[in-house]
Order: C-alpha cells, then structure tokens, then sequence
C-alpha cells in the first residue's frame, strides 16, 4: 500500500519535531519567551488560514485582519454581554466569519486580481472603522472584562496556559489546513491557482470552489480571533488594522505560498526576529525590513516552498495488468446528440460565426476544418459555453442547451481539449487527470476530511480509474511527472485523457495533432479510434487533413464563418468550394497547378 502525500517525508518530520519541542516550551522557558511563542503560534494559525486564500487557491486577500477581528468580538460581546462561556461562543464565532466570507466572498470573487485585492482592503477597513464607531462594540476603547477559558474547573488564564491552549488551536487547524490540501477540493484549488480557464472547462465549479476558500479561510480566522480574545481579556479596533493583514500577508508569501511548513516558519521570522532585535531599538524595524526585502529578492518563491504534488493511487497497480478504461454513457448509433441551429457569433463589429446548423450523431467522428479564422475554435467555445453565443440555439440530447458555466456542460458530457495545450503544470499527470474526473465523487467534503472508510473506498475506486485513463494514452509510467515536464506529445496525450475522466458522451478535441511528428500522429489516430470504440463520439477540428480523412465519418467545412461543405470524406475531397477555400480560385489556365495543389492539401 502506497498513501498519497502531498508534502515530501523531511518537511513532515520537522514540522512535527517543531511542534513537539512547542510543546515543552513552558516547561523550560520564561514568561517572555511564552508569551512571543504565543503570538508566533497566533500569527502561524492566521497563516494558515490566509494560506488557503492565497496559497492554495492563488487569490489576493488584503483585508484578512476582518475575519480575525469578527471572531474576537463575537466571543467578547457573547461572554460580556450574555454570559456565555470561551467554548460556547466558538461556534459562533465561526459560524459569523463563515458568513462573512460569504459575504465578502459571493459578491466579489468574480473580479480578478488588482480589484480583487481593492475589495478585500475595503472590506477590511470598514470592518475596523464599524468597530470604533459602534457603542456595543465599546467604540475606540473596545471591550473590557473578558472571562479566561476554563476546562473541567481549570480556568486557563496563566501564559503557560494560555499558551497550551493556542498550541491545541494550530494543532487542529495545522491538521484541518493538510487534510484540506490533500483533498479532492485542494486540487480544485491548485487547478484554479494553475490555469482558472482550463479549471472552469474540466469541471471545477470555479466561483463556488474560491468560495469555499474564502470560507474556509475564514473560519480559521475566526477561530484565532477568540484565542486573541482570550489571551488579552481585552480587544480594541487597533489589533485589526490594515497593517495586521499585510503581516499575515507577509507571512504566507515569505515562507512560500500554498507550504504549510512555510507558513510556520514565517510567522517565526515575522514575530520572532523583532523580538530578537529589541537591543537594536527603534533601527530594529528598519534592519528587519531591509532584511525581508533581501530575502524576497533571493528567494522569491519563499523560504520553504512548496512542492508539486506526486499523489499516486492507494492500492499499488504495478504488475497488474491495466484494466480496460470505464465505460462512458453511450449514445445509439445515429441518434442525434447535439444540434446546433442558427448558431452566430459576434466580437463588436466582427463576425466570427455567422449562423451555421449542423448535428451531432451519436458514435461518429465528426471533423470540423477550414483555414485560419474561419470560426471553428468560436463554435468549440460557444458549444462548451466559455463564451455566450450572440444568436442561436443548441440543443444536447434534445434539452435547450445554452446559458450555462463550463463546469455545467461538463458535468452534462461534454469535455474538450484545447488548441494551446492548458494542462496544471505544476501539478503531477496523475492530479490532472483527477481533476479532470473530481465532479464525479459522492462522498461529502466533511466525510472525506475525517477519512471514513466510505470516503476511502470512493478514493481509491476514483484513483484507479485514473491510472487507467494515462494507462490508455500510454502515459500511466510517467504519471508522477509534472505535467510541465512531459514531451509535448505526451502533454498532448494527457489533455486527452484529463477530458475524457470526466466520462464525457461528446468529445471535442481542438488541434491535437498540432506540433507532432508522424509518429505521433498515426498514435493519435489509433487513440480517436478507441475513443469512439469505447461509445465517446468525437467532434474533431484539425488542419491535418491525412488524420481527418483517416478517421473522420463527416466533415463540415467552414470558410469566413459560415459552412461551405458537408458530407463524407471522399464527397468533401472534391467538392471545389473547398479547394478554393484552402488554395485560392485558380485562373482556367492554371488547372495544372490546380490538380497538383488539390493532391497537396489531401495528403499533406
């Protein structure tokens, strides 16, 4: 039996012996010295949670102090106003963060990048400045008078205590972070961190799963809020500014984003080098600061940066000859799958697709070709719905299709590669094709996080089909590579089987000849043709024209737009529209060349 991991064996050894010396600290350490761990190990669960904001899921959040602060006037107002105990104001402390990253989260999550990041300043902002104008949260001067925790009549108010404490906090939120990391929802957001497009188009249902981090990251910030409370007894709006969120934000990306054991020992550096200064006096900030900069500078992927995964199936396969790929949802012989009817397309004042109809039937292999700009790559993304169709309508298996996420139409059968390979570079073959095939798990995020025997039936199932799906491209030896660092032919291969582990009825694949020899080329059409053995019909664009009269059963021909020709192979081949479109309309003293050129374009 082989386990997943998703961080190398020494880094888990350290952070382990870390924590374990952690500890013991109390036992053999001042009070000074426990009271800068504690605001480590308060600053090491902040990262944490901010690390799945920006680490996993590659999203800038510069108001995190928000969440932080949202937890620590929950349990203040609950425990001073209402008597409510340390431990009974936890979940509602995380149940109010949770909604804010709703909050936050739902609306603004479909912005990108630079105003993403204005966002989530402005939220944090207002956060503080309602915090020091409201009177029940005690304004500029905070709340007062806060209870210490007690546990089976021993009240936790000693810093050694306290800091016991906050070390049972970062060990179950260190463990919530890794579980979440390893899960089927961390690849989504690694996918997400990787190429959010190509996400989208196998399946990951990208607002939703960079709500989830929001989410998530939120309650982890909520979590450290009461701790804060806690430890003080007191809070005011001046522990939560904009300055707070950078630090946290510092911490992440000094120790490296998306790395666990990064994170820990950034907030290290970050709260425990200025206490090391302190001799230096006021030149200990600006020494501290030049320093980081330095670092920055030498190490821009952080301290500690994290590893590509190499997760391979539970249960070892070598030896055991590979088992035929799952059987997809077939479609009968000739039914139609998909109708396109009236299908336009318009960018401003440019039409790329001017109402072309045509079917889909099921079982075929259906070529889509015409010279550069003729549309065909628009119709692929208008079917797929990466961009919304200007007229038209489409049908799939008789059902108005239309109107729907990418994610969506995957999840109804239909994948596709793309014509500028879009693989997760910095994820392992293995994860990509996973990722591909994620929609279909049953098992709840929660019953997968406390790994339930159900969960790890549903995983292990889930990753032997995976290895079966590189099995058939011939990929499965080369499965723990980075995708980035495979042959362009076998990034081309794995495209393919990513698309086809979502167990697609409707395969479209844009290109896939594109840069092979031929070699690969005459491989590529033996894996078409068992893709249709296998009940997947295919609807292929290629300017190959040997691939497309080999395995092709119709060809539409396109031109400026609209369609030109359609029929089979041998009709298309001499149909005059097509050569003119490909060759250009020859004077009528030129037949010659013409005939030369015609048996040109077929056998190139």
């Amino acid at each position: 039996m082989r386990a997943p991991a998703s961080m190398p064996a020494w880094p888990t050894i350290v952070t382990v012996g870390l924590l374990a010396i952690a500890v013991a600290l109390p036992a053999f350490s001042s009070n000074y010295v426990v009271d800068v761990a504690l605001t480590i190990v308060t600053y090491s669960i902040l990262g944490l949670g901010l690390n799945i904001v920006v680490g996993y899921a590659g999203l800038l959040d510069l108001g995190y102090a928000a969440f932080f602060a949202i937890g620590a006037y929950t349990t203040a107002l609950l425990e001073t106003l209402l008597g409510f105990s340390f431990w009974e104001t936890l979940p509602f402390s995380l149940a109010f963060a949770g909604v804010s990253g709703v909050v936050i989260g739902y609306p603004t999550l479909r912005l990108r990048s630079d105003y993403l990041a204005i966002v989530t300043l402005g939220f944090g902002e207002i956060t503080r400045i309602v915090a020091t104008n409201l009177d029940i949260t005690g304004g500029p001067n905070g709340i007062y008078g806060i209870a210490s925790p007690s546990l089976f009549g021993y009240e936790i108010s000693s810093p050694r205590a306290v800091f016991e404490l906050g070390m049972a906090f970062l060990v179950v939120v260190l463990l919530f972070a890794v579980r979440l990391g390893r899960s089927r929802l961390g690849r989504a957001w690694t996918s997400i961190r990787e190429d959010e497009a190509a996400a989208e188009a196998v399946g990951v249902p990208t607002l939703r799963v960079k709500l989830l981090a929001y989410v998530m990251g939120a309650l982890i910030g909520g979590s450290a809020g009461s701790l804060f409370a806690a430890r003080f007894g007191t809070i005011d709006p001046t522990g939560f500014t904009y300055l707070q969120s950078v630090t946290i934000l510092i911490i992440v990306v000094l120790g490296g984003r998306g790395s666990i054991p990064g994170v820990i020992l950034g907030a290290i550096i970050v709260a425990g080098v200025p206490e090391l200064l302190r001799f230096l006096n006021l030149w200990r900030i600006f020494g501290f600061a030049v320093a980081l900069v330095i670092l920055m500078l030498l190490r821009p992927q952080g301290l500690w940066p994290v590893r590509a995964k190499h997760a391979m199936p539970q249960a070892d396969l070598s030896g055991v000859a590979p088992a035929p790929a799952p059987p997809a949802v077939t479609t009968g012989a000739g039914e139609t799958l998909l109708e396109v009817r009236d299908l336009a397309c318009r960018f401003g004042g440019v039409l790329a697709v001017g109402g072309i109809s045509f079917d889909v039937r099921g079982g075929e292999i259906l070529a889509l070709i015409g010279p550069n700009g003729a549309g065909k790559t628009t119709v692929f993304n208008c079917l797929t719905g990466v961009i919304r169709a200007s007229a038209g309508r489409l049908f799939w298996c008789g059902a108005p299709l239309g109107g729907g996420a990418p994610h969506r139409n995957v999840h109804r059968g239909i994948a596709r590669t793309f014509q500028g390979i879009r693989l997760f570079g910095h994820m392992s073959a293995f994860e990509n094709v996973l990722t591909g095939m994620d929609h279909r798990l049953h098992t709840p995020l929660a019953a997968e996080l406390m790994g339930t025997p159900s969960a790890h039936a549903e995983a292990a199932e889930h990753e032997a089909q995976g290895m079966r799906w590189l099995d058939m491209v011939g990929l499965a030896a080369r499965a723990r590579e980075y995708a980035a660092d495979l042959p362009y032919g076998d990034q081309r291969r794995l495209e393919i089987a990513r698309a086809l582990a979502s167990n697609p009825r409707l395969l479209l694949l844009d290109e896939p000849a594109a840069g092979m020899n031929p070699t690969e080329k005459h491989a590529l059409m033996e894996l078409i043709r068992r893709i249709r053995a296998l009940g997947v019909t295919v609807l292929l664009i290629e300017h190959d024209m040997t691939l497309v009269m080999g395995v092709s059963d119709r060809i539409i021909v396109m031109d400026h737009g609209v369609i030109i020709a359609e029929g089979p192979p041998a009709q298309v081949q001499s149909d005059p529209r097509v050569i003119d479109a490909y060759l250009g309309t020859a004077d009528e003293d030129d037949t010659g060349d013409v005939a030369s050129g015609e048996k040109s374009l077929w056998n190139s």
